[in-house]
């Protein structure tokens, strides 16, 4: 497995197919919900099992936003959420942010504690889904 970092423009192929599969498809997110304004100017990550078909993406905003962490069905539970978190936590790191947050479902939140985030628990909806607010110092 290998994350490779890339920009929109280089890798929309390869990052829509993966979030329509996963956000569109599986948890029926409206398609006006999941394209933002932010996919052109963030650095994106995108991981790779042994072959070129992409098994996860994630992408990171210049204030610090991890967003968008999504691995295809098939392939989790083998480390690919983790390696991808960890890539634009490191390179969140190069860029001189000294925290990192993001929007976590509540039903995946426990990933994102067992990677150093925390959260108050406050419970909001955001694209029809409940989510919270975790942080984490870098």
């Amino acid at each position: 497995m290998k994350v490779l970092t890339s920009d929109w423009n280089s890798s929309k192929a390869q990052l829509s197919f993966v979030r329509r599969q996963v956000f569109i498809l599986e948890l029926g997110i409206d398609e006006q919900d999941e394209w933002d304004d932010k996919d052109e100017d963030a650095i994106h990550f995108v991981a790779f099992g042994t072959t070129a078909v992409p098994v996860g993406v994630c992408r990171l905003t210049e204030d610090g936003q991890i967003s968008r962490l999504a691995v295809l069905p098939n392939y989790r539970q083998q480390g690919n959420g983790t390696l991808l978190l960890r890539k634009a936590i490191q390179v969140a790191r190069e860029m001189q942010i000294r925290q990192v947050y993001l929007h976590a479902m509540v039903d995946v939140q426990i990933f994102y504690q067992a990677h150093g985030f925390s959260t108050d628990g406050r419970i909001f909806m955001q694209a029809g889904k409940p989510h919270v607010k975790m942080v984490r110092e870098i």
